[in-house]
């Protein structure tokens, strides 16, 4: 339906309180990437916050394939979301009995420029939130501490903000995924350092690890990437999208590096990653 038709209960903790969560999935000729990766992990996400998720993956499949087709997006995003639903007022959970669904187009990025051009990075202030207060794999509705952190990308008039963890670690964007090349090997942060598991992310350390590419995931810090030779960011709605330049002004010593867009690692996983969709 036109979204000005849709609405969704004031009353509706997703909106009350971010109680809810979501996946934003992306199709090649109406064919959806990786769908059952993205199912999978849509119900985990549900089950960690024990939220009712009725619907089949089939179901969800037809809905997505909808929304593409009424707005005649045969390579287009959806976002999925599913919010506790409408209820009483207060924390609890358990006062609302249906939960709410929606899907909506994604909006279209420039891709062909940011795969030729690249774009910028920044390491913000925030930080990502520690996996004990709110597991990382759960892909929350929730984003006030990636909302901050764009806000502070913003400020810093870069592309992305990457998050470091309490530790001071790399851990992910606001919505991408970040890896870095240094001596033709592959590094990315952990899931241990409080990330979420990408579904383009581990479609993109298997291309590389099949092509004979080392792939190392572990703890890096900014001054990794400074030293690096590459850096790409991964996701869903970008693909693979190179890095041509890093900031870190609220770093001591600040941290600042170019990087040239037509890295050979990026290049060759953009090429793999291309012939697969």
């Amino acid at each position: 339906m036109d979204q000005q038709k849709a609405h969704v209960s004031v009353l509706d903790h997703g909106f009350l309180y971010g109680d809810g969560i979501y996946e934003t999935v992306r199709a090649y000729g109406y064919r959806v990437f990786h769908w059952p990766d993205h199912y999978k992990r849509l119900k985990q996400s549900a089950k960690r916050i024990a939220l009712k998720c009725p619907y089949s993956s089939d179901f969800l499949l037809r809905g997505v394939t909808q929304v593409l087709k009424a707005n005649k997006s045969p390579r287009g995003s959806v976002r999925i979301t599913l919010a506790r639903g409408p209820g009483p007022l207060g924390l609890d959970p358990s006062v609302c009995p249906k939960p709410t669904l929606a899907m909506l187009l994604h909006p279209e990025r420039p891709l062909e420029h940011l795969w030729k051009n690249g774009v910028s990075i920044g390491i913000p202030q925030v930080r990502r939130n520690h996996p004990k207060c709110l597991d990382p794999q759960i892909k929350s509705n929730n984003s006030l501490n990636t909302i901050l952190a764009k806000m502070e990308a913003l400020r810093m008039r870069v592309f992305e903000a990457v998050l470091l963890n309490l530790d001071g670690h790399l851990t992910e964007g606001t919505t991408t995924n970040i890896f870095f090349v240094r001596r033709g090997e592959i590094f990315t942060p952990a899931l241990s350092c409080g990330l979420l598991k990408g579904v383009t992310r581990g479609a993109v350390i298997q291309l590389a690890r099949r092509a004979g590419l080392h792939v190392h995931e572990g703890r890096f810090t900014p001054a990794d990437l400074r030293r690096a030779d590459e850096i790409f960011l991964t996701s869903t709605t970008l693909e693979i999208v190179p890095v041509v330049r890093m900031i870190a002004p609220f770093l001591r010593p600040s941290l600042s590096r170019s990087f040239a867009p037509n890295g050979p690692i990026t290049r060759r996983l953009h090429a793999l990653f291309r012939r697969l969709v």
